[in-house]
């Protein structure tokens, strides 16, 4: 958000009330990054995270503006598929999305050097097995190598110059407290799909 509001200004395209929206959302997300980082560090503390019925659905519509400034500005396309009955969960819901996040962050940085025409990234939330309810980020990426795939998700791993090697780690451990999985497969054609689980409300109340 401040980049586009930079390219505002530069290009000389300064609308008060476009500025001042884009500050509005670089002052909210300001807000979410504390959020996030209290909730991070109460996860290392081994508490309780807040945890409250939600609707995956309408949870993962308010991170795709965030996402999708991500995307455009990486050139490529990112598609939300959600399906039409989905059960609730019981969720940290900030958690949730910074796993999300992470895992559409890691997509596009796998898609650096992919061709224009196949650069997507789908996020897509279906039921599971009558008891969880699955979330699955798909890339058309540089894959994940056997080497990295035993390493993956351990504590300051990264494949990445400037990565610091926890966001796998950390969301691994977030979907685990959830009573969730964290897994990922090759795709056929390509990239890499990662995938979590969180056990639906009911369930979790039945427990």
């Amino acid at each position: 958000y401040a980049q586009a509001c930079r390219r505002l200004v530069e290009g000389g395209m300064v609308e008060t009330l476009d500025v001042l929206d884009v500050l509005k959302r670089i002052g909210d997300e300001a807000l979410r990054a504390g959020d996030i980082i209290h909730r991070l560090r109460a996860l290392v503390r081994k508490r309780e995270g807040h945890r409250v019925e939600c609707d995956l659905a309408r949870l993962l519509e308010e991170i795709r503006p965030l996402a999708s400034v991500d995307a455009r500005l990486h050139d490529l396309r990112l598609r939300f598929v959600f399906h039409p009955k989905l059960p609730p969960v019981l969720a940290d819901c900030i958690q949730i999305q910074q796993v999300v996040l992470n895992l559409i962050r890691n997509g596009i940085d796998a898609m650096v050097d992919t061709s224009p025409d196949r650069r997507t990234l789908e996020v897509r939330v279906t039921p599971h097995d009558q008891i969880e309810v699955q979330v699955s980020v798909t890339d058309q990426g540089y894959g994940i190598s056997e080497t990295s795939e035993k390493t993956l998700f351990e504590p300051f791993f990264t494949t990445k110059e400037a990565g610091m090697g926890l966001g796998l780690s950390i969301s691994r451990s977030i979907i685990s407290a959830h009573g969730g999985r964290l897994w990922f497969s090759r795709n056929p054609d390509g990239g890499t799909t990662f995938f979590f689980t969180l056990p639906i409300a009911s369930e979790v109340g039945d427990d």
